[in-house]
This record gives structure tokens, sequence and C-alpha cells, in this order.
């Protein structure tokens, strides 16, 4: 992203009128917000994701970047929420699988540094997608999603994770073997630095499964990129992060280092 990057600016635009009345970015301000999934927190991170830790260490995703909240259990359906379940429907619903495919998108191209998560000036190696036990192969919309990542060279540079043997374990849990990567994907793997994508992050179970997975086969850094941070607005920690978020979605604001950065703020991404 250079200044006034026409791009860019487009992007932020277009985001802005289109999900801007409904979807707020995340926060991860110290004892207000989680470091790492942006959900309520007194630490630096939430007492879940400090147990995950605990128990996977670096196992996990080397870094997290959720761009903003689905307000849940509302009463009716907000349409955050109503996004992030119907564009996965069958049929899906049109605008919201473009609204989330130009939310990848953009952050992508905007925060590509930070979202890559290190100083070499390099973004990600490969690129692959949390699958899904109902439809885990490239017709599921997340995989779309996983499309639209910036800077990926072609089709040379993704590929798919496997269902495992743990596939039919809780969903809100972390277990290692839930999904696989398979041997033909393993050069674009071991030593790689992988971006994850994922539409919803809710307790962090299977996007820290799959970051797990690719850990244990050999990749040396993991980030996972989530559309949405699935909150509660029937539980009030919850519903008091929600009511604080009221500035509409900003491709601008870094999903990483909220609610800025260098890259957005002078300019010298792409």
């Amino acid at each position: 992203m250079s200044p006034a990057d026409p791009v860019a600016e487009r992007l932020r635009a277009a985001l802005t009128r289109r999900v801007g009345g409904f979807f707020h970015n995340v926060r991860k301000d110290p004892g207000v917000a989680c470091q790492v999934c942006a959900g309520p927190a007194t630490e630096v991170v939430c007492g879940k994701c400090a147990g995950h830790r605990d128990e996977f260490g670096d196992r996990l995703a080397n870094q997290v970047a959720i761009l903003a909240y689905a307000r849940g259990y509302a009463p009716g359906l907000h349409q955050s929420a109503h996004h992030v379940r119907e564009y996965k429907s069958i049929p899906p619903a049109e605008k919201c699988a473009e609204d989330l495919a130009m939310m990848i998108l953009a952050a992508t191209y905007i925060h590509w540094r930070c979202i890559a998560g290190q100083g070499s000036g390099e973004a990600w190696d490969s690129v692959t997608f949390v699958p899904s036990k109902s439809r885990p192969g490239p017709e599921h919309p997340v995989a779309e999603l996983a499309r639209n990542v910036a800077l990926c060279n072609g089709s040379k540079n993704r590929f798919r994770l496997h269902l495992g043997v743990g596939i039919d374990a809780p969903k809100r849990t972390i277990v290692p073997d839930r999904f696989s990567v398979p041997e033909s994907a393993l050069d674009r793997v071991a030593g790689k630095r992988i971006l994850l994508v994922d539409d919803t992050w809710t307790t962090g179970g299977t996007v820290q499964s799959a970051a797990v997975a690719l850990h244990d086969a050999g990749a040396s850094q993991v980030t996972a990129l989530c559309v949405a941070r699935w909150c509660r607005h029937d539980w009030s920690d919850h519903r008091q992060l929600l009511d604080s978020c009221t500035a509409p979605y900003d491709a601008f604001v870094c999903p990483v280092q909220s609610p800025s950065c260098t890259v957005a703020a002078s300019g010298t991404g792409i």
C-alpha cells in the first residue's frame, strides 16, 4: 500500500458502505479484550486462551488476526450474525459471501505486513483454510474466502487440510488430530509460513486444532486470520465489549495492532 493507494481507498470505502452499519473492528486493548481472541478479558489474555497456551504452547497459532465482531444471540438476528451464518447457507447468500470475501481481500492487501507477523518484509508462503466436516472440500464458502487472500501466487501456494481421526471430537476443544496435512502438501508446509483462514472464531477450538496440525507437520509459523469473533449478546461481559464498539467497520484499522499501525498511517505496505 502506497500513500493514497487508490485500491486500498476503494476497498475501504466499499466496505464502509457495505458492512459499516453492522460490523465493528475488534479491540485488543489490554485489560479490556484478549490479545489472542479479542473476547472480553481483564488480563492480557482471557482464561480460555491462557489455558490453550498452557496445554499446547508453541503448537498454537503464532498470531491471530480477527477482523470484526459478530453479535450472536441478540434479540432478533443481528445483521453481523446473519452475515457469518448465511454466507455459508445452501445456496449461500450472495451479498454476505461477497462482503466477507472483500473483508479478507482488504485486510491481506492493506495489513499484510502485520498479519504476516515477522520483520523480513515477506508475506506468507502458503494459504489454507479450516475445513468443515460437512463440506471439507473446495466447495465450502470458507475456501472462497481463502481464495481471496492477497499476495498468494495462484494455486501452487494453496493446499487443503484433510479431516483427521479426531474430527468427531467436541468442536470447542483443541484436538491435535482433528485435521491432518496430506502428504501431497508437505512441501508447502514444512519450514513454511502459513496463513490459515476461517470465517468465525467462537472458542478457538477448530482454528487452533488446525494450527496444531500445521505445526506438527513442520510449519515454521502459522497465522490464523478470521473474519469474525462470535460474541454473545446475552452474556453481560460480551455485551459490554460489543457495546463499546460503535465506529463503523474500517478496513484501515489494523486487526493485529488495534486500533492502528504504521502501515495504515504512513502507507508503507504494498
